[in-house]
């Protein structure tokens, strides 16, 4: 991990990194190399399960924490979720936590191909975060699993579009995916 850290800071140094690993020694060994010029590290992610711990981490390490809103499953609904941000949010203010600029919340984008109606729930969870001041995140490309190559770039494009009017903070995208970047440019 020390190794990567170093070799993409030195590469791409205009963008903080998310460290994703199950791992946390290896999530400590990132930050422990961390050049922060460019901001905070990221850790990807926490949970309101087994990955809570992560929050820990993240306060220990002065850095930004990606909280799911789920538990041991994804959320049925938007008050399962919002019960997961609490008890998220809780864990990160008793570490000390900024909970409006270093805990961003995702509430876990999903398959529209097998949930079609639990978009609207996750466009709903976004709106919710927004209005109480918190970022929000989410690997976008959930949207589109399972769907036809050609399809998926105007499933993400209109979901990400969809996503920002409920004031989404960020998304973890393809970069090289032409529509969505001209539709997140569109938007911005």
């Amino acid at each position: 991990m020390k190794w990567a850290v170093q070799l993409l800071q030195s590469e791409f140094d205009n963008v903080p990194l998310a460290l994703d690993t199950t791992n946390q020694k290896a999530i400590e060994a990132g930050i422990s190399v961390y050049n922060r010029s460019k901001g905070k590290p990221i850790v990807n992610s926490a949970d309101a399960g087994d990955r809570i711990s992560n929050i820990d981490l993240a306060a220990a390490n002065d850095a930004i924490v990606i909280a799911l809103c789920n538990g041991e499953g994804i959320a049925k609904d938007n008050d399962e979720r919002m019960m997961y941000m609490q008890t998220l949010m809780e864990r990160g203010m008793e570490h000390g936590m900024d909970v409006e600029n270093d805990m961003w919340f995702d509430p876990l984008f999903l398959v529209v191909k097998g949930m079609q109606d639990k978009q609207m729930d996750v466009l709903n969870a976004i709106k919710l975060f927004s209005d109480e001041g918190l970022k929000s995140t989410g690997g976008l490309s959930n949207n589109s699993n399972g769907a036809p190559k050609n399809v998926r770039p105007i499933m993400d494009s209109a979901m990400v579009a969809m996503a920002m009017m409920c004031g989404l903070t960020s998304a973890i995208v393809n970069p090289n995916d032409l529509r969505l970047m001209e539709t997140i440019k569109s938007c911005d």
